[in-house]
């Protein structure tokens, strides 16, 4: 009789071929619970006791394997928000975040620094030019918050981000330091749209941050050597990124080092931004692409050495292991690592080996060592991408290419054709395999990259495949390098120099991309909803021929998708009555004007500070706030303070036209606000941005119902005032009422408007060269007649030295009988 006999049981077919697949689903779905469901840690902890008992009696019954596998997966997912609720909402008693306050507070710290200290060159900003800083993480040991001589240290715990003002040279990674400084809790980003310091760091866990002033301030301990095999391991790391920082000159070197070891420098920040605009950042870090080069090119090598599948596997899982020594420990090479490994570990024991289920455990694995990884943008793009990469590599090549490959089936080669054989079929199958590789990389990237950054790169795909060779001649030769430093230095120095040729290649390639057309878009924010939707319209494009109207619902759900983006990058809607946002910039001062027609206009647009406040603060707001790019830029006066955000600005998405006064670029000659301004004139010429003077006198209808007037400086030239008593003082009028901007406006240009009485009065004034103390002041805020004071500042308002009791009472009234606001503070 055909068929299966009674005492035959039939084969089992596995219906999941990556049971672990649904935990580590679980586990993420339980973290995103656990930080933002507003629910108790103790309702957890009950479902996952609940789960587990659950489980444990089913487990025995046969006909309730699905409930136990339920009762897992639920006692999971329970767990992985009991760990990040502890991990993310909860501190230990003794965690030196609970010795510090809002406000940074003097204190002397120990520990051991655990990442290498990186000296940081500051952003170059027009007029100011910050010295390079040191920047490291310590493991806190002690904390002292009183002066030398005072109590005993107390023992702490907790990770603090250290930054120590000076290049400190000496400093090591495992050295145990005294620090003296500045201690205190990080703080949030201070307008709408900036990088949240604070999240990010929290997220890391770190909780406190730590300003040292001076390299003297970071003391080495003596008696607090590292342990041999300590000092072994960090002078191997070294030695490592040493030897590629020699492979070719400073910028190739720093770039061999950042794609065969992931040391990421403060030196390759342009670099940097520029490949993310060009959709190529994945090339920057080390992925399982560098990764799969690297360990592909070892098996290779002891295969041809006859060695058999199993001794060149464990062979591999050696070398893996050695290298993570060397390499940065970040997220995309730590899930690389852990598949890499399983699928060594499927060769040794030859065991059936499971691509989703190694993914899976390298993301368990990750998850409970740090649930907070979740939320990072490079954890998420990395285990996005091989996802997609091994549910749609297949169904992307055949779409690609399956028509080709039906009639290459039908192509037959005699024996003497070898070369056009292995050209049409090894060599075709490479090339289809690395551009659908590539391809999907890109479209599962970009969802995520529109969310984290803001961005959509058309030329993505082109510049991975026109990029790769490039990224592959650095690879190859710097791994060769390193493995050949000690054995053979000579030969391993010659070979270096071929990638740190190839770098150097690579960085000018890279660069020429600026001068493509929209090399990158930038997008208004979109939700995390939107990518999921574009998720599952990328799945029903890919097998929409497998169902029923699949092209009808590949149609709808592409229309669906297209609606949906429109959606996201619609315009705020235009304001009822004009709106002035004064920005946060530190010491500098930035206003952004919204209409009622809708338009935006900038009041000055500066800072001191020492940072690039236009790409950090000013095109985030805008962004965040959906607002259009300004149309028209007024420029009180010429201290950059006041004008330095514009270069980055200007020209075809920026202000098309600059207001300024007939002294700008300033009355002194040959001084350094003078060439400044003067470049900053220069630029504005070489990209044809209008440039309209202004003059006490003068209005300026910016709609229908707004209008600026132009109360200061006279229409006469006057050779007894100084740049600050230049400054543009304009009135902003609204459906009547108004706003006072006085920039710097110094004694000279206060006394003389005073004088004119009702004629200066507002509704708002933005206080005169950022609320500093001048013996008119008093006056001049009294003839104002302004109820809301609004000071553009580093710090608040103090009472300057030696400045008398007249400044002490006017600081005084300005914060009990006005609303006062500061930028410092609010």
């Amino acid at each position: 009789m055909n068929g299966v006999s009674p005492t035959t049981s039939p084969r089992k077919v596995s219906l999941i071929r990556a049971p672990l697949m649904p935990v580590a689903a679980a586990v993420a779905c339980g973290i995103a619970s656990g930080r933002f469901a507003p629910l108790p840690t103790g309702f957890y902890v009950v479902c996952g006791i609940a789960a587990m008992v659950a489980a444990v009696l089913a487990f025995r019954r046969p006909h309730l394997q699905l409930a136990t596998a339920g009762a897992i997966i639920a006692a999971a997912g329970a767990l992985a928000a009991v760990h990040v609720r502890l991990a993310y909402f909860a501190a230990a008693e003794n965690h030196v975040v609970t010795y510090t306050d809002e406000s940074p507070m003097p204190a002397s710290l120990r520990g051991r620094i655990v990442t290498a200290p990186q000296v940081i060159e500051a952003d170059d900003v027009m007029g100011y030019h910050r010295q390079p800083h040191t920047s490291f993480i310590l493991q806190a040991g002690g904390v002292r918050t009183t002066p030398r001589g005072g109590p005993a240290w107390v023992n702490v715990c907790g990770l603090v981000r250290v930054r120590v003002d000076e290049p400190a040279w000496k400093l090591q990674a495992g050295q145990q330091v005294e620090l003296v400084g500045w201690m205190g809790r990080f703080r949030g980003p201070a307008n709408p749209g900036q990088y949240d310091f604070a999240a990010a760091a929290r997220n890391s866990g770190v909780l406190v941050r730590m300003n040292v002033p001076a390299a003297d301030g970071a003391i080495i301990l003596a008696g607090a050597d590292q342990s041999p095999l300590a000092k072994a391991y960090w002078h191997v790391r070294a030695t490592a990124r040493q030897h590629l920082a020699g492979c070719g000159d400073v910028s190739s070197g720093r770039l061999v080092n950042a794609l065969v070891l992931g040391e990421r420098h403060s030196a390759l920040r342009t670099l940097s931004r520029t490949m993310v605009r060009a959709g190529i950042a994945h090339f920057l870090s080390i992925s399982g692409l560098h990764l799969g080069v690297f360990l592909g090119f070892v098996y290779l090598l002891l295969r041809v050495t006859t060695l058999s599948p199993r001794r060149s596997a464990a062979a591999v899982l050696i070398v893996l292991a050695a290298y993570m020594l060397l390499a940065e420990p970040r997220a995309p090479l730590l899930r690389s690592a852990v598949m890499a490994a399983a699928l060594c570990l499927a060769v040794i024991f030859q065991r059936r080996h499971s691509a989703l289920n190694a993914l899976a455990a390298a993301a368990i694995l990750l998850l409970a060592i740090d649930p907070m990884r979740l939320f990072s943008a490079g954890f998420q793009l990395s285990f996005a991408i091989v996802i997609g990469l091994i549910l749609l590599h297949r169904p992307v090549r055949n779409r690609l290419f399956g028509r080709w490959l039906r009639r290459r089936g039908l192509v037959v080669f005699r024996g003497e054709q070898r070369l056009g054989r292995w050209l049409y079929f090894t060599a075709g199958d490479r090339l289809m395999d690395l551009i659908t590789m590539l391809l999907t990389c890109y479209l599962v990237a970009a969802p995520l990259v529109a969310y984290h950054f803001g961005l959509f790169s058309p030329y993505g795909p082109l510049l991975s495949f026109l990029l790769f060779p490039l990224i592959l001649a650095v690879l190859v030769p710097g791994y060769i390098s390193i493995a050949l430093a000690w054995p053979m230095p000579n030969l391993s120095a010659a070979i270096g120099r071929l990638a740190g040729g190839a770098a150097e290649k690579l960085t000018g390639t890279v660069e020429s991309l600026q001068d493509l057309p929209a090399l990158s878009l930038e997008l208004r924010p979109v939700g995390f909803w939107w990518v999921g939707l574009c998720y599952l319209v990328l799945g029903i494009v890919v097998i929409h021929r497998r169902c029923r109207l699949g092209r009808a619902l590949a149609v709808v759900a592409l229309a669906g998708l297209v609606a949906a983006t429109v959606h996201t990058q619609r315009r705020s809607a235009a304001p009822a009555a004009a709106e002035l946002n004064v920005l946060a910039v530190g010491a500098g001062q930035c206003a952004v004007l919204r209409t009622p027609a809708g338009a935006t206009y900038l009041f000055d647009a500066g800072t001191r500070s020492g940072y690039d406040a236009g790409r950090q603060v000013l095109k985030p707001f805008l962004r965040a706030m959906r607002l259009p790019g300004p149309r028209e830029a007024f420029i009180s006066h010429a201290n950059t303070d006041h004008y330095n955000m514009l270069p980055g600005m200007v020209g075809l998405a920026g202000p098309g036209r600059v207001y300024l006064n007939d002294y700008f670029p300033g009355p002194e000659r040959g001084g350094p606000s003078y060439h400044t301004a003067c470049r900053f004139m220069q630029i504005l010429a070489e990209r044809k941005v209008q440039i309209v003077r202004l003059q006490a006198g003068m209005r300026l209808s910016l709609d229908e119902r707004t209008e600026v007037e132009v109360l200061w400086p006279p229409a006469e030239i006057r050779d007894d005032l100084t740049v600050n008593d230049t400054s543009l003082v304009l009135r902003i009028c609204c459906d009547g009422e108004s706003v006072l901007l006085t920039g710097d406006l110094d004694d000279v240009g206060q006394a003389e408007l005073t004088k004119r009485g009702g004629r200066i009065r507002a509704d708002v004034l933005v206080a005169p060269h950022h609320g500093g103390w001048e013996r008119t002041l008093p006056e001049f805020v009294r003839a104002v007649g302004a109820e809301t004071i609004i000071v553009s500042s580093s710090r608040d308002l103090r009472v300057p030295i030696g400045a008398g009791p007249a400044a002490k009472r006017f600081y005084t009234e300005l914060r009990t009988h006005r609303r006062y606001y500061c930028t410092a503070r609010n």
